[in-house]
């Protein structure tokens, strides 16, 4: 019996595993054809060009009138129109007539287009007894202006409208439009500006204070820094870990650094000879060195704590990484790229910069109303210049040896370190001063309010705004070709 029962189990195994094989067969063919049928299919990648539009100062002869742009339209060499959505669609030259406005981004498909046409949903003119209907073109206004879309580049057109005869027979809106291309601008008139919203630095005109063009360098750019000699623009892409290099003139990327994934850096600063340019990672909480003659990453320095500012000395020997959360400044050491101290702070810095003749590092702090001045030998406090609360962001005047403080509140402080007080002051709208630079050939402040997006040309001498631009929503860092 015991053989037998072995016999059969034998058997009925190897009918069991045959009948299993076969229902597993099954299986992996039912499985298999299932996940061919729902694998999802790729949805086919198309490629696109940033286009930007920024409609320019009316003309004062179109004083009291207001209109809506309720369609914009860019059409295709092969005869396809794409829709241009507006960020804003209502004007009045009470609010427009000094400010040049953008009132398009978006991304076209790339290729040749002829022009854009526009319509005119309404119109009307402010009379003494209120505002007065016109009476709009019926067709859409054709606007005959060849541009090219390329696959990742940015293409910027201006929207001017004429003065002559914007209404006749007393009711009829007749405006004319005019659709064309900012001019080359020579190098030493422009000036650059970073967003963190946008993929884009900003180039502007820093005399006339308008928006050239957008150059595409990455999502996230954050700090820049020019080496003006060698005609170079740096910017910091913090969302893709990477240093861009720019030609200043032609707008053409130069190359680009990798750095490591989780990098984020975030502020850079160039050596006096343009040779190497430190970026303050603050993802990975490092100091990253990149030769700039090969656009490569030499060597890194590791910080012991979260870092907030980067600086650098006026020797050139030394650079300087705040860290406002632990009331400490580190000191790197150029020459051997090595940290070489971390000093203990009684305040909590935000950011610094070094005076012209190497003795002093001045520092913004948080929580208190005063700039302290450190002695650069012994890195201990020398003293603390009243600036009031709310500081921000520092910039040192290397022509003047003045300081100029930005606050939360709109408000630039004036600094003489000579007589360690504030001396003067700048009132902008009431929102934190991100970024500052002082230019050289115009005289002027060129100051950054990153809340509103907002830039503005200041007079240094009679503080007379000269100039605004609107900008991103979190733009960051200005510089300016000639600045000091």
């Amino acid at each position: 019996m015991a053989r037998k029962f072995t016999r059969m189990s034998g058997q009925a195994f190897a009918e069991f595993n045959a009948v299993v094989f076969l229902i597993a067969g099954v299986c992996l063919l039912i499985l298999a054809s299932c996940s061919v049928a729902a694998r999802p299919q790729k949805p086919p990648t198309v490629a696109t060009g940033t286009f930007n539009l920024y409609l320019q100062p009316l003309p004062q002869e179109a004083f009291r009138v207001t209109f809506q742009i309720d369609e914009a339209v860019a059409r295709h060499a092969d005869g396809r129109e794409v829709v241009v959505p507006l960020t804003q669609d209502i004007f009045s030259t009470d609010a427009s007539t000094r400010v040049q406005k953008r009132i398009a981004r978006c991304v076209l498909p790339p290729g040749h287009y002829l022009g854009m046409s526009l319509h005119i949903g309404s119109a009307s003119i402010a009379g003494e007894e209120g505002r007065v209907d016109l009476l709009p073109p019926e067709n859409r206004l054709i606007l005959d202006y060849a541009f090219n879309i390329r696959p990742d580049h940015s293409e910027t057109l201006y929207l001017s409208l004429s003065a002559d005869r914007l209404i006749t027979d007393g009711a009829l809106f007749t405006p004319k439009f005019t659709l064309w291309k900012p001019e080359r601008t020579l190098v030493n008139l422009k000036g650059f500006v970073s967003s963190s919203q946008t993929q884009g630095v900003t180039v502007f005109s820093k005399r006339e204070a308008q928006v050239l063009d957008t150059i595409q360098v990455g999502a996230g750019t954050s700090d820049l820094v020019l080496d003006q000699g060698r005609g170079w623009l740096y910017a910091a892409v913090e969302n893709e870990n990477a240093i861009v290099a720019i030609e200043v003139n032609s707008g053409a990327i130069l190359g680009r650094v990798p750095l490591r994934f989780g990098d984020e850096p975030a502020e850079l600063a160039l050596t006096a000879d343009g040779t190497v340019l430190l970026a303050l990672n603050m993802g990975s909480s490092t100091v990253s060195f990149i030769e700039t003659q090969s656009l490569f990453e030499t060597a890194r320095v590791r910080l012991e704590m979260d870092p907030t500012g980067l600086f650098l000395g006026s020797d050139g020997r030394r650079a300087y990484v705040t860290h406002a959360s632990e009331n400490a400044l580190s000191v790197i050491d150029l020459p051997t790229q090595s940290l070489r101290r971390v000093v203990s702070l009684d305040d909590a810095p935000r950011d610094g910069v070094a005076n012209v003749d190497g003795d002093s590092l001045y520092l913004v702090n948080d929580y208190i109303a005063e700039v302290t001045v450190l002695d650069t030998a012994s890195l201990e406090t020398r003293q603390k210049i009243y600036v009031g609360h709310g500081a921000v962001s520092i910039k040192a005047d290397r022509l003047t040896g003045l300081l100029y403080v930005g606050k939360e509140d709109g408000t630039i402080a004036v600094v003489d370190p000579r007589s360690a007080m504030a001396i003067d002051s700048f009132t902008l709208p009431p929102e934190a001063v991100a970024s500052i630079t002082i230019d050289h050939e115009e005289n002027a402040l060129f100051a950054v309010l990153p809340q509103s997006g907002r830039l503005f040309k200041v007079d240094l001498v009679s503080k007379r705004i000269l100039g605004s631009l609107n900008l991103e929503d979190g733009s960051r860092t200005v510089v300016v070709m000639g600045e000091r």
